[in-house]
């Protein structure tokens, strides 16, 4: 059985770094992949989410939470040569699109890094992006309809899985 590719946002290790009240979800998710159930990756834009010490710090031990450190988006003032992927223009357009949408409604659309966040897991082909964002949770049924791009709370996602 292959392991389901997950993608974790920031806000999740956020969450587990300062124990807070779903940490224990997080556990959840590092001791399945701990079990080879799931393989966890972040992508390298965590480190302009969490970008000083303390937590800047635990970025990079990653590793001793099975959690792996994965590319981003290339943007010319973040390149990390040999890590970071180009953009994808269909992309770009929908989150255009997304961002207007959202402005319209008065809605405040998701950030720049949540968008790299969201790129990188779409090129790299991932299966599910978990987050508590819920500027990504509400847009999350028009990021499947238009690029195939399931997001989920991951307590919804261990629910529905029974993991």
């Amino acid at each position: 059985m292959t392991a389901t590719q997950l993608t974790l946002d920031t806000s999740l290790l956020l969450e587990y770094w300062k124990d807070q009240n779903k940490r224990a979800v997080v556990e959840r998710l590092i001791d399945l992949s701990r079990g080879a159930h799931v393989d966890l990756v972040v992508t390298a834009r965590i480190r302009e989410d969490v970008p000083r010490p303390p937590l800047s710090e635990r970025i990079d031990q990653l590793a001793e939470l099975n959690v792996q450190e994965g590319p981003s988006v290339t943007r010319l003032d973040f390149w990390g040569l040999g890590r970071d992927v180009l953009g994808d223009d269909v992309f770009v357009a929908v989150s255009q699109q997304l961002n207007e949408e959202l402005g319209r409604m008065g809605r405040n659309p998701p950030d720049w890094r949540d968008w790299d966040h969201l790129h990188a897991h779409f090129l790299s082909g991932r299966s599910v992006f978990l987050t508590w964002d819920g500027r990504i949770l509400e847009i999350a049924t028009e990021l499947h309809d238009r690029l195939g791009i399931d997001v989920k709370a991951p307590e919804a996602w261990l629910a529905e899985t029974g993991l």
